[in-house]
């Protein structure tokens, strides 16, 4: 029989009953049960909602989606997520099509995504360094960060010396495990957060987990040996990556420069030369941002 928990509160409840473990957008999608109080009580669980709402547009390659498609995908109850998408569309969030009875992102979500971009002023720092990947290497190369299990693109740069190029603007999403930069976003993490991550991957990859950890236990090996990693036929067949993480003063946050093309384009003598030649630029990077070149303007009086 299992033993009693010592750090139950008074009233009888654990700590994971109460959902103080438990990630934001876990605790989000919960069902609220009778009788339990969140101990955060500066966390809004209908706005979180409201968010999640809005991700899952961004996340899904389909423009328009109608009630239970988002019901599905936020693992909402359908009356809730109902509300969430008149208050979204009544705010100007979400467009509603009468014709095709479904949702799509609206107009006013463009201004958080301006307001957002404009003071990121990490970008100004990065992307002359992007264009010099682009055009010596004729590759696609670009800035990225980790959004829960994907890879999202924040800036990019495409070669102007050739046509073969890939398909990713800022906002595309790649796969985490399996990619060069998913993997050189997780061989930074501390340890509790890296066995969390694989929790959650290991859920979304059930059937081939054992042979994705192992890449991506190759990857981190890659990132302490090298500083970078590389992928060959990762996330499309055809596709090769080259990728180095580029990590704040502190340790955290941390981003990927990384750089892909076709196979036939990026081999691995070219993987090895762009993967030296990314380790340098992020110590660059890095050096300038410990002697505060970089300016959080949003966080700034």
């Amino acid at each position: 029989m299992k033993a009693d928990r010592t750090d139950q509160s008074s009233n009888g409840r654990t700590p994971e009953a109460d959902g103080e473990d438990e990630p934001p957008r876990r605790r989000v999608r919960r069902r609220r049960q009778s009788g339990i109080v969140a101990k955060d009580r500066d966390f809004v669980n209908t706005l979180g909602r409201g968010l999640l709402v809005l991700e899952a547009f961004g996340a899904s390659e389909q423009v328009w989606m109608n009630g239970m498609e988002v019901a599905e995908r936020v693992d909402l109850p359908k009356p809730t997520t109902s509300r969430l998408l008149q208050t979204l569309k009544s705010l100007g969030y979400l467009h509603y099509s009468t014709r095709r009875r479904q949702y799509r992102l609206g107009t006013s979500i463009l201004g958080l995504g301006f307001a957002a971009r404009e003071p990121f002023s990490l970008g100004d720092l990065v992307r002359p360094y992007l264009s010099e990947l682009a055009d010596t290497f004729n590759v696609h190369a670009s800035l990225a960060a980790r959004d829960q299990l994907d890879v999202i693109e924040l800036e990019v740069t495409h070669s102007t010396k050739t046509l073969m190029t890939l398909r990713l603007e800022v906002g595309s999403r790649i796969p985490l495990a399996g990619t060069a930069t998913g993997h050189a976003l997780i061989a930074p993490l501390p340890e509790a957060e890296l066995n969390y991550l694989y929790t959650l991957l290991r859920e979304r990859h059930a059937k081939h987990w054992e042979e994705i950890k192992a890449n991506i236990e190759t990857g981190r090996r890659e990132v302490a040996a090298q500083g970078y990693t590389t992928a060959q036929s990762s996330w499309f067949t055809d596709i090769n990556g080259v990728a180095a993480p580029l990590v704040f003063p502190g340790g955290s946050p941390v981003y990927a420069l990384a750089c892909g093309a076709p196979a036939r384009h990026l081999n691995a003598t070219r993987q090895r030369e762009i993967g030296q030649r990314l380790v340098d630029m992020t110590r660059e990077i890095e050096r300038h941002l410990q002697d505060g070149d970089f300016r959080d303007e949003a966080n700034t009086p």
